[in-house]
């Protein structure tokens, strides 16, 4: 199954396009019926205010980083925008690794105030800290890149980019399907995200974070996207994390209401 969509691991494989093609139509169905349900509750004045929000912004931001991901691998590499594909550095991967850790941040100073009326217990809290945190450790390598040092030999002969890591031990084909479910999954989380949360009565939350979730599978789908992939599904899931945290948006009724809690 992992051939079908990159079967030598390169990135413009015919196959992987079309399975970007199809990641694509399925992105723009589900983008058309959020905009139809919006004119629908809002109205088109409505629609064009609800523009003018953080979670809009970013979603317009990671639109035009997609762009220059497109002319950085079509006409001309942008140096310092896009990691090279061994190592670290660049603005992309410098931005993913800040949201990361500043997630972190703000959980250790969410369990410190146990008080706090919030959608998240101190245990998953702590759960969400340690993965963001080893998250940022396979990204930038644990440091070896910054610090310049020379990994075991026996990691050197086996790592697929001779790095200090785990995730460069999965075969190319295979990461690429990784990838590819995860976007497909994302493109039905955002579709499906009102099942899941609902906003406080009067606020538009909801939406833009659909489109970014949206967004997000479709970037995860094929390689190129990949990089600026990872910064928007941090970020996406920084958001939500944080409109649940402020109370803009609740569980609904669920098992997932009651893990969060925990």
């Amino acid at each position: 199954m992992t051939s079908f969509f990159s079967p030598d691991g390169t990135i413009d494989s015919p196959l992987q396009a079309l399975g970007f093609a199809f990641a694509l139509g399925l992105a723009l169905a589900i983008t058309v019926k959020i905009l139809w349900r919006g004119v629908a509750q809002i109205g088109p004045v409505g629609m064009i205010r609800q523009s003018f929000n953080l979670d809009m912004l970013a979603l317009f931001a990671l639109l035009q980083l997609a762009a220059l991901n497109l002319f950085d691998h079509s006409v001309r590499p942008l140096v310092g925008v896009f990691r090279p594909e061994v190592g670290d550095g660049g603005l992309i991967e410098n931005l993913t690794i800040l949201l990361m850790l500043f997630p972190v941040i703000l959980t250790a100073e969410r369990i410190r105030q146990r008080n706090r009326d919030t959608a998240f217990g101190g245990i998953s809290l702590a759960i969400t800290a340690l993965i963001l945190i080893l998250a940022f450790g396979e990204e930038v390598s644990w440091g070896q890149h910054w610090l310049g040092f020379t990994p075991p030999e026996a990691v050197l002969q086996t790592n697929l980019q001779e790095e200090f890591n785990l995730h460069n031990y999965i075969p190319p084909s295979t990461m690429e399907a990784l990838y590819y479910a995860l976007g497909l999954g994302l493109l039905v989380l955002g579709a499906r995200l009102g099942s899941i949360v609902e906003a406080r009565r009067g606020d538009r939350v909801l939406m833009p974070l659909r489109a970014l979730l949206v967004l997000s599978g479709v970037l995860m789908c094929h390689h190129i996207f990949q990089e600026l992939a990872e910064l928007a599904v941090i970020g996406t899931g920084f958001l939500i994390w944080n409109r649940l945290d402020e109370g803009r948006l609740r569980f609904r009724e669920g098992p997932l209401r009651t893990l969060a809690a925990i």
